[in-house]
């Protein structure tokens, strides 16, 4: 195959809100009902990878059904986006989900979602910015609750800029 990243596993087992759009034997395991079949309407929390699978496959070639219906997930609620827009860097990405950008991204293009990606981008804009500033200035407390907000993405985008940041003032101490 290839080259595999742990976040993006991580991301991929994440679960979201699905409802069942028909009946299926033998499921109910899914909802904590085992040997039972899985109604119609039944709201389950699957593994992204998943519930992508089951959103993009039809039930019948008759039919435009899809086998789920991906709900919005808590990540991306309107509580969520609203407290984005009114200050991304107060926002604890990493408690909503530890892997937030890949969730994102993946809700992003599934559903071509424009407003969710033009909020997303904004914000990881303003919270790069603000990781350049902790990352530049040694003097700043790492016991920050910004630098304890970050999600994977971040903390890596953190560790790079502050390992560049010191080595070119490294080599610029040696010039």
């Amino acid at each position: 195959m290839g080259y595999y990243d742990i976040d993006d596993i991580l991301a991929e087992n994440e679960k979201v809100p699905c409802v069942f759009n028909a009946t299926y034997p033998g499921l109910g395991f899914l909802d904590g009902s085992p040997n039972r079949p899985l109604e119609k309407d039944t709201k389950v929390e699957l593994p992204m990878w998943l519930a992508k699978l089951l959103a993009m496959s039809e039930l019948s070639a008759q039919s435009d059904l899809s086998f789920v219906e991906m709900l919005t997930p808590e990540f991306i609620s309107n509580k969520v986006l609203s407290a984005i827009r009114a200050d991304p860097t107060s926002v604890d990405l990493h408690s909503l989900k530890a892997n937030y950008y890949k969730l994102a991204e993946q809700w992003i293009y599934i559903f071509n979602d424009r407003p969710v990606a033009e909020i997303v981008m904004e914000m990881l804009k303003q919270r790069a910015l603000e990781i350049d500033n902790f990352a530049s200035n040694t003097n700043k407390h790492v016991n920050s609750s910004f630098l304890h907000s970050l999600d994977e993405f971040e903390k890596k985008l953190y560790r790079v800029t502050a390992e560049s940041k010191r080595r070119m003032r490294n080599w610029s101490n040696e010039t």
